[in-house]
């Protein structure tokens, strides 16, 4: 099915600083994926959704058309996959959907969103947003699932939120060049802290996912404590225990920020995120003063991830050790902290897999809200090395949950969760 789309105005600009930072990093080719629920519209009304929403986000309708420039078209034509399916077959169809839309996009020649609607019977039921990573980043998809939800019930005001021809415009301003100015300073000054990273022979590239809800509800447990979110719980801890792994005082991370806590940056649909840097000195008494020292210290790196990436991968020739990113994609509703005994063993049923991926980084860390992932360069970190550093994550976690950890056990915590070679 084909559905005919039109905006408010076709223009041409350079790429926005979140698009260069896209093709400089490993993740070009991971597109953001939303399986958004349909309250049994007809296909019909579904399409003329879709196509206010193309409409209304000049992100959707754009294409790059040189090696730094980008042009949004007025208008266009959108193919869209209508997969018919038998009644209880509508969760399986949008899951064999997204499978199939997620290949590499060419993003000179098509549209940077691809769309399935999954049509059980005479209505359909779910629709598959499939969004190059160039286009839309993880907060901006999902302001385009919200919007799709609300334009199947009806039409929305008119945006005003900057496009992404916008933000490319004035990131070539005066003011750009200011941002771009302190970050350089800022970046400068923290790494200067830093340790060598360890040197290693390259080795292999291996990735490790360990799935336990107990260690997500401690996570959320302590944040509650703490009155911060359980993305900066799983920062402090993935810095207590890489300090501990590399031996080192201070730790240094690389993070992604989302650059949407300004008021005006909050429902841009276009890709802003771009990389923080987070430098803590894990010689601090408790996990909890850890915690703490990591929202602090991740509240002040926010201040300057907005940057010309370009002009600072120039500027500052060091590294931080390890990157980390919080990718969930909803906030669900956590359990309540049940006790002790109750949720350890819960944590029998946690579940370690084994992959295999390319990647830059020497050591990654992915939470998704159910689990914890990281790559690691072998060479660095071996197999064995790293399914203790997993399960020495879950157990630190488990146990901050109900006692104040000293930071002095992470280390002995790390000896005692070798489990057999992989």
């Amino acid at each position: 099915m084909k559905i005919v789309f039109a905006g408010e105005r076709g223009r041409s600009a350079p790429l926005t600083w979140g698009q260069r930072h896209v093709l400089r990093s490993a993740d070009t080719g991971v597109p953001q994926v939303r399986v958004v629920p349909v309250p049994d519209v007809p296909v019909p009304r579904a399409a003329d959704a879709l196509a206010r929403l193309v409409g209304r986000h000049e992100a959707l309708r754009t294409r790059l058309t040189g090696e730094d420039e980008q042009r949004v078209f007025e208008s266009g034509t959108l193919v869209v996959e209508l997969v018919r399916c038998g009644p209880g077959e509508s969760m399986f169809a949008a899951e064999q959907a997204r499978e199939r839309l997620q290949g590499p996009f060419d993003h000179g020649a098509e549209w940077p969103l691809r769309v399935a609607l999954i049509v059980p019977g005479e209505f359909v039921r779910h629709a598959v947003l499939v969004c190059s990573a160039l286009a839309v980043d993880h907060d901006g998809m999902d302001v385009v699932a919200t919007d799709l939800a609300l334009l199947l019930r009806g039409p929305l005001p008119a945006r005003a939120a900057p496009q992404p021809v916008d933000d490319a415009r004035l990131q070539r301003s005066d003011h750009g060049a200011r941002l771009t100015g302190r970050a350089i300073r800022f970046w400068t000054d923290e790494l200067g802290r830093l340790d060598p990273v360890p040197t290693h022979e390259r080795g292999g590239r291996c990735t490790a996912t360990l799935r336990s809800a107990a260690m997500d509800t401690a996570a959320h447990a302590i944040a509650g404590r703490h009155g911060v979110s359980a993305s900066t719980v799983y920062l402090a801890a993935t810095a207590g225990l890489v300090g501990s792994l590399t031996g080192g005082r201070v730790v240094g991370l690389r993070t992604v920020v989302s650059n949407r806590f300004y008021p005006d940056r909050r429902d841009v649909v276009a890709t802003i995120a771009q990389d923080g840097v987070l430098v803590l000195d894990v010689a601090v008494p408790t996990f909890s003063d850890l915690v703490q020292r990591a929202w602090r210290e991740a509240m002040r790196s926010h201040r300057f991830a907005r940057y010309d990436p370009d002009l600072l991968a120039n500027a500052v020739t060091a590294a931080p050790f390890a990157r980390f990113d919080d990718t969930r994609l909803t906030r669900r509703d956590v359990p309540a902290l049940p006790d002790e005994a109750t949720l350890r063993a819960s944590a029998l049923r946690t579940s370690l897999t084994w992959g295999e991926r390319s990647d830059r980084d020497a050591f990654a860390v992915l939470v998704d809200g159910s689990g914890v992932t990281v790559r690691a360069d072998t060479g660095l970190v071996s197999r064995t090395d790293l399914e203790c550093w997993l399960r020495a994550l879950e157990g630190l976690l488990i146990s901050a949950a109900y006692r104040d950890v000293a930071t002095g056990e992470l280390t002995a915590l790390l000896a005692r969760t070798v489990g057999p070679p992989a």
